[in-house]
């Protein structure tokens, strides 16, 4: 008898997407089809000021909604949703990616695979968005690099790490040397966790610093994770939002479990000590 899947909750932070949301309904139609697993979606408002909880809840009735009285940002919908999530698999996406609902297929099937050194499974598996034309600069700059490893370190020649743009290069050239991110796209919005891992330590950011902060305590916890390969799309890479001030708080003080709780001490009081009768 097969193991039964792991079910998943799909995390989908929202703002102001009343005209888009027939979006929620392909990640519907798709899990309920293709994914032989249960789920359940949770549609994080942002702070709306259109009628996106009222339309939603008229047009996907079983969606469950969060709703934000003002905007917080990426971090802190997922930080909401945490708590809320009733499944072993935690995933989430923003609702203006170009990827369809279909490329979180593979992210299941690679998640459940044990490494064969350690025999644990992944904690995190993140897409990583391709089909962007990279320039002639960073062809042969890469190239040379490669080869150079190939040379005189006798290093297989890997394939060339897709483009985002320049931004996103000294973005993750600077995130890999400070925090010690192995990923190629850290900041995909796209990304698989297990549940039980991400309860291990608080969400500092409340933006779109989520993404660098979650791989970057993976990292340190030395979790298991991977990266793959999302449909090759040539739409331009969805800019991430500010993250400097939650880059400097997670930087200053990173908090990697969840703080004990202290328990008051009460003190018993003592009944003091009867005065010794004299002896008649």
């Amino acid at each position: 008898m097969s193991k039964p899947l792991d079910a998943v909750t799909v995390v989908i932070p929202v703002h102001n997407v009343a005209d888009r949301l027939d979006r929620i309904a392909g990640w519907r139609l798709t899990m309920e089809k293709s994914s032989g697993r249960g789920f359940e979606i949770i549609v994080v408002d942002d702070g709306s000021t259109d009628d996106t909880s009222g339309q939603l809840a008229k047009k996907e009735p079983r969606t469950r909604i969060l709703r934000h009285d003002t905007r917080k940002g990426f971090g802190a919908c997922l930080r909401t949703a945490l708590p809320e999530a009733k499944h072993p698999l935690f995933f989430y996406t923003a609702l203006d990616y170009p990827y369809t609902p279909s490329d979180v297929r593979p992210f299941f099937d690679r998640i459940e695979l044990k490494d064969e050194f350690l025999g644990k499974t992944a904690d995190l598996i993140s897409g990583c968005r391709t089909g962007l034309p990279t320039p002639l600069l960073p062809q042969v700059t890469n190239l040379v690099w490669r080869y150079f490893w190939r040379v005189f370190a006798g290093m297989p020649i890997p394939n060339a790490s897709p483009w985002h743009g320049w931004s996103e290069f000294w973005y993750r050239t600077r995130v890999s040397w400070i925090y010690g991110v192995p990923l190629t796209d850290v900041n995909s919005c796209f990304k698989l966790f297990r549940t039980a891992f991400l309860r291990r330590f608080p969400i500092q950011s409340d933006g779109d610093f989520v993404h660098t902060e979650l791989v970057a305590k993976a990292t340190f916890l030395t979790s298991i994770m991977d990266e793959v390969p999302l449909t090759p799309k040539p739409d331009p890479v969805p800019a991430i939002g500010s993250i400097s001030a939650d880059s400097r708080r997670v930087f200053r003080h990173p908090q990697f479990a969840i703080p004990t709780p202290q328990t008051p001490v009460v003190e018993t009081p003592v009944s003091p000590t009867p005065a010794p009768v004299p002896l008649s």
